[in-house]
Formats: structure tokens, sequence, C-alpha cells
């Protein structure tokens, strides 16, 4: 009696523990939602077309800056949008509606899988975990995508037995409905019904994989109506593979030397970190380049979780196994052809797979005193990294994913205010993207004169200098011109990587050339500098 009393306490604990981090989860998004962070380069991208396009343009044209995202979702924030007026509030908006019900849909799914510790720690990394709330307040498809692949798994689960035609009906149309929402989805519901089908067969079950075959036939329909209407017709798409090749974030297939294999090792370090937040970031120099900084940032723990998981899953639940794995090898399987990327972001809508193998590992830690420290150790371990990295975030905002900070917002929204009559706004080539968003946004007292992107007719750097003087005769007859740039990226969409080398090669373009092409018609008054954004208030003489 006084033991079954034990362990309904220990139940009732992991229980409040969840509910904390729920409550945690849902407040950090809340958070950083309100703080209303500074739109940044990739968003913007995307905005542009939100912004211009009406819901048939949306629908018809291709997106500005060769951007792909599913309809589904292009249509709902338009509509936000057009309900709740333009500003960074509207368009992400539902990032965080679908953040959040990610939150409240993963559990009842994690639930199918595991119990008690296995339980919440999966819960606790998908609440707390840095990637998984920041993308719930950017403007980008990722945060849908995240909650679409759970969802996707909720209803085979709770369907997949197709014990009615009710049963059928839900299972076709609500997998058939997701891609729209989410082109990743293909992924799970292709990899989920092909993980199915190899099992029913195994086990002979031929009266459920024939019924199978219904809803499976209504997700196929869907998706090659989806390809052919909109995901085929996206422009360029052969720079965009040549620009994630450059840059080794398509897997290997198959590894034909050392460096390739080093891939696996690099993007799975890498995917421990983004988005599943387990690494100590804390704990080192912050660089990479050197054994003691990997190890000391304790990747072989939740590595090791994730291998011990997948392991006691095939042993357990073959049935689990080939739902869950399925998917995994479906996507990486898609790298290797270059057809999906492994890196950051693009890990997110499949990373609650190696949460659930993560809980897995931890509930087949067998039971005894010894064995329930063990896993609470665990737990403790591997929420660690999370918890410092989540609440620096709120402490100051300004750390949280500083490569993807940006300071667009305050720079527009500071020029404007000291803005004077007479003056010139001047946005280089490189910062438009964000000024033809913010503008809109913001409307703002001044009208920029638009840089013009010279490179493409310049022979070397001093004949670009030459060409530079057609923008800048714009405002010559002014007292006093701010001068706004991008200082942290260089090129353009669709540019071929690192070419013009005159433009690359030289590290003083444009920060340190614009102020001195720009010194010879006047002297800086005032000057700005941020990580991404940097302005100069010229007085002209």
């Amino acid at each position: 009696m006084l033991l079954l009393k034990k362990e309904l306490n220990n139940y009732k604990l992991v229980d409040w523990l969840i509910v904390l981090v729920v409550f945690l989860g849902t407040s950090l998004r809340l958070f950083h939602y309100i703080a209303d962070r500074s739109l940044w380069l990739d968003e913007d991208y995307l905005v542009s077309s939100l912004l211009r396009f009406d819901y048939k343009q949306l629908i018809g044209k291709p997106l500005d800056y060769q951007q792909k995202a599913p309809i589904g979702f292009l249509l709902v924030v338009k509509f936000f949008l057009k309900l709740l007026g333009n500003s960074q509030y509207s368009l992400r908006i539902l990032p965080l509606l679908t953040g959040i019900l990610s939150i409240f849909v993963f559990i009842p799914v994690a639930k199918f899988f595991l119990k008690k510790w296995g339980l919440f720690i999966s819960i606790a990394i998908i609440c707390l975990s840095p990637a998984f709330i920041y993308h719930s307040v950017e403007i980008k498809q990722y945060s849908t995508e995240l909650l679409c692949s759970i969802l996707a798994f909720y209803v085979i689960l709770r369907f997949k037995n197709l014990e009615n035609i009710s049963d059928s009906i839900i299972l076709s149309f609500s997998g058939a409905i997701l891609l729209w929402f989410s082109y990743s989805s293909v992924f799970i519901l292709g990899g989920i019904g092909i993980g199915l089908s190899l099992y029913y067969m195994i086990t002979k079950q031929w009266r459920l994989l024939f019924k199978s075959f219904i809803p499976f036939f209504t997700w196929l329909i869907s998706f090659i109506t989806l390809f052919f209407l909109f995901i085929n017709k996206t422009p360029d798409a052969e720079w965009v593979v040549t620009w994630f090749r450059f840059y080794d974030n398509f897997m290997p297939l198959p590894p034909k030397s050392l460096s390739e294999l080093k891939w696996f090792f690099t993007s799975f370090y890498r995917m421990l970190d983004y988005p599943l937040g387990l690494l100590w970031n804390f704990a080192s120099d912050g660089g990479d380049g050197h054994l003691l900084n990997i190890i000391v940032k304790m990747p072989w723990i939740p590595l090791t979780l994730i291998l011990g998981g997948i392991y006691c899953c095939f042993k357990s639940s073959k049935e689990y196994f080939f739902l869950l794995i399925t998917p995994l090898l479906l996507v990486f399987l898609a790298s290797g052809l270059e057809y999906y990327p492994l890196t950051e972001r693009f890990w997110l809508f499949i990373a609650p797979i190696f949460i659930i193998f993560v809980g897995i590992c931890i509930d087949n830690i067998n039971s005894g005193k010894k064995t329930k420290l063990l896993k609470i150790t665990l737990v403790v371990l591997l929420l660690i990294s999370p918890c410092i990295q989540s609440f620096k975030s709120v402490e100051d905002e300004s750390t949280f994913y500083v490569h993807k900070k940006s300071y667009q917002k305050e720079i527009f929204n500071m020029v404007n205010s000291e803005y004077k009559d007479g003056d010139a706004v001047y946005v280089y080539w490189n910062e438009l993207s964000g000024y033809n968003v913010f503008e809109k946004l913001n409307k703002y007292k001044f009208y920029a004169i638009k840089g013009r992107d010279f490179r493409g007719i310049s022979k070397n750097l001093a004949d670009y200098n030459v060409n530079l003087t057609q923008d800048f005769n714009k405002f010559k007859k002014k007292k006093r011109v701010w001068v706004i740039f991008n200082n942290r990226y260089l090129s353009n969409v669709g540019d071929p990587i690192n070419i013009p080398k005159w433009y690359y090669n030289n590290k003083s373009v444009p920060a340190e050339n614009l102020r001195s092409q720009l010194s010879k018609t006047g002297k800086i008054i005032k000057s700005v500098e941020t990580l991404d954004i940097s302005v100069y208030l010229f007085k002209i003489e």
C-alpha cells in the first residue's frame, strides 16, 4: 500500500511538472511575441509578397525573392493582415498560434509512446528549447510545419485502425488538408504510409493494409495536385539547390570520402543544438573547432539517448518503430537526392521524432532506486541548456539567436524620428528588402532614394564607385543625407555565389567603401552601427 501511494505521488509530481513546463513554454512564446522583435532579412523576403499581393496574386504569382511557402499558410497570414491591419503582430499571429498549439497537440501524441519521465522530458524540450520558441514568433512557415507534423502523427495514431467509415474519412481528408499548410508534411505522411504498409505486410494484416490504401491514396492525390499547381512553379529552383549544395546542406548519397562522412557527424551534432537546444553552449567559448569544446557541450548525452530510444523502440514495438523511423529515412533520402536541405530550421518539423526517441530511452531505463535517480539526473542534464538559453533570452532579448537578430525596425524608426524637412534618405541596395517592408508597415514621413545594384555592370571596385555616383547625384543638392545599409548580408537572392570576386574579396565593401566615397561629398555628423544595419548622417559640403 505504501509503495502504491509513493508511485501515485510520483505520477502527481510528473503531472505538475508537465503543467509547469507547458505554462512556461506558452509564456515564453507570448513574451517574445509581445516584445515585437524586428523582422530580419529572411522574414523580409516573405513579408514582401504578403504585403504587396492580394489573395489571388498569392495563389497565382511567384513570390518575391524566390520564396516558397505553403499556399494555406500564405492565405491565413493574409487573412490576419486584412483583419488586423499591417503590423508585425498581425504577421506573426499565425506562427504564435501554431507554436502554442504544437505544445498542446504534442502532449497526446507523446502519450501514445511515452510514460512518466519520458513523457515529461519530451514535452519539456518542445516547450523550452529556444528554436521551438523562436520560430513561434517568426513570420515563416516553420512553426506551422511543426504543428502539421504533430497533427499528422495525432490523426494517424488516433484513427489508424480504421474501425469505421468515419475514421477513414477523417484520416483521408485531414492528411490531404495538412499538405496544403505544410509541404514538409509529405515526408511525415509519406513515411507513415510506407512504414505502416510495411508493418502490415510483415504482420500479415492484409485487411488493415487494404483499408489503409484509401487514406494513403487520398494523400497522394492531394500532394500531386499541390505539386503541379504550386510547388513545381517556383522559379530558379536550381539556384536554391546550388546554394544549399555549396554550404553542404544536402546529405551525401552515398558518401564517397572521409570529408563526406564527416557530414553525418557535423549535421547531427548541429541538430542537437538547433533545433533541439540540448548542447551546453554556455560551457564553452562558443567555437566548435577544438575537440574539447565539442566534448564539454555534452552532445554524447542526447545522442546516446536518441540511439538508445531507437533501439528500445525497435525491441518493444515494431509498429511504432516503423511509424517513427520511416519518415526520418524519407527525409534523409530526399536530402541525399538534393530535394530537401538539412540545416537549422529545416530540421524543425522532424524534431519531435528525435524527442520521442529520447523519451523512449528514458522510460526504458529499468525501475529501481538507483535507476530512478539516473532518470531524474538525465532529465536535469538535458534541460539545463534549454532553460539557460530560453530564460536568458527573456533577461536580454538581444541574445536570442544573435545570428538572426536584426535592428532594422529600430534604425528606420530612429531615422524617421530625427528626419528634418530637406533631408534625403539613401538606402543601399542590400537593405532595400527591409526598407520596402517597413515602409509599408509604418508609413514613414520620408521617401527613400533606392540604391541600385551596380555590381553586374562594374568591372572592378573603381568602376563600381564611378557607377555609384549616379545614386549620389540624386541627393547632392540636399544639405543632409541619411545613408542606410546592411553590413551583414552582401549578396542578393539569385546571385551566383561569391561573384563578382572583386566585390566579395574586398572586406571594405560596403561599409568602408561607402563611407570613403560619401566622405568626398560631405562629413559624418552622426553614426549608428548595429549587428546588421548601420546608418550615417552626412552633412553635404
